[in-house]
């Protein structure tokens, strides 16, 4: 059996892929500081090392321990909002975190990670057309920079140390488990349909869509969103592919559709038979305008297909968020 070590593998996106890889047949080590995961959201059957992997030290005693066959990093900062306060703490984390993972891997001679990446490094280069993995690449925040500085970091890397890769660049990820017992565990989301559900539960007064005039239909941004179900499978098929031998390689991960943060708040609205009360504020910096997935490579490559839609995502989030509430 292989075994997989998740760093972050206590957040969101982590936690869902641990389990997927569990029910694939993969052995799962997660290590997670919980500086922004759960304990609660580690599946059962993965081995918890609770650390930070900025600190190579501790980092390697996993390596001195297991035996480890792969690396799936998603730790990491991931708020765009904040890494425009923050862009020191973001370096930090997402350059020399990973920085210090690669080193650890070409020390225990670890020749295949998978990494986490975004389509925010398309900036606004595909406001009018969907985004290929040749469209080039343009952050307009220290977010989505310091990603793809992971990203050619990983690849370099991997040039000199024999190492084969694959990188997945997320479009908007959301939505639960579908028995409710996992989902995203963050206090203060920042992600549209999540604050959404939250509003609608009452746990929010009232939901702020920001910036009502970009040049798109409605005039909010527009984004491709996708289900954390579906990104958990699309990794453990990235996991048989580099498994199988195959080379490296960097895919799109999104469903193709766009919807305007205004219709979002109407699906929900659809969705959930109940009142959202939503309000227009100004933009957030570093925001673009529209970001919409070409996932042609990942179909062609990979077999992958969304199988979840818009309504699914909305509503498992929502069941998640009720659940959650009544225990």
């Amino acid at each position: 059996m292989k075994n997989i070590l998740v760093t972050g593998g206590a957040g969101y996106i982590g936690s869902h892929t641990v389990t997927e890889l569990i029910d694939h047949g993969y052995s799962v080590v997660v290590a997670d500081d919980l500086s922004t995961g759960s304990e609660a959201a580690i599946d059962s059957r993965a081995k918890f090392y609770k650390l930070d992997v900025t600190n190579q030290e501790a980092f390697s005693q996993i390596f001195e321990q297991e035996s480890i066959d792969a690396v799936l990093h998603c730790a990491g900062k991931i708020i765009v909002s904040e890494s425009m306060e923050k862009p020191l703490e973001y370096y930090d984390a997402n350059v020399t975190g990973l920085k210090n993972v690669l080193e650890v891997l070409v020390k225990y001679k670890i020749d295949k990670i998978m990494f986490s990446s975004t389509a925010s490094v398309y900036g606004n280069n595909c406001f009018d057309r969907k985004a290929t993995e040749e469209t080039p690449v343009a952050p307009v925040n220290p977010y989505a920079e310091t990603k793809y500085a992971g990203e050619r970091l990983i690849h370099w890397t991997a040039s000199r140390f024999n190492m084969r890769y694959v990188i997945f660049r997320y479009f908007n990820v959301a939505g639960a488990s579908l028995d409710s017992t996992n989902g995203l565990r963050v206090k203060n989301p920042t992600h549209i349909i999540p604050n959404a559900n939250k509003t609608i539960l009452g746990e929010n007064h009232v939901l702020q869509i920001f910036g009502q005039d970009y040049d798109t239909k409605d005039g909010t941004c527009i984004r491709d969103y996708i289900h954390v179900l579906d990104l958990a499978r699309a990794h453990v098929m990235g996991m048989d592919y580099l498994f199988e031998g195959q080379p490296s390689d960097l895919f799109n991960i999104g469903t193709e559709k766009g919807y305007s943060v205004t219709e979002i708040a109407q699906a929900v609205e659809r969705v959930t038979k109940r009142k959202l009360n939503y309000i227009y504020v100004d933009r957030r910096e570093g925001d673009p305008a529209s970001v919409l997935a070409d996932c042609s490579k990942v179909r062609s490559k990979l077999k992958w297909e969304p199988k979840y839609s818009l309504d699914d995502i909305i509503l498992s989030d929502y069941n998640w968020r009720k659940n959650k509430n009544s225990i």
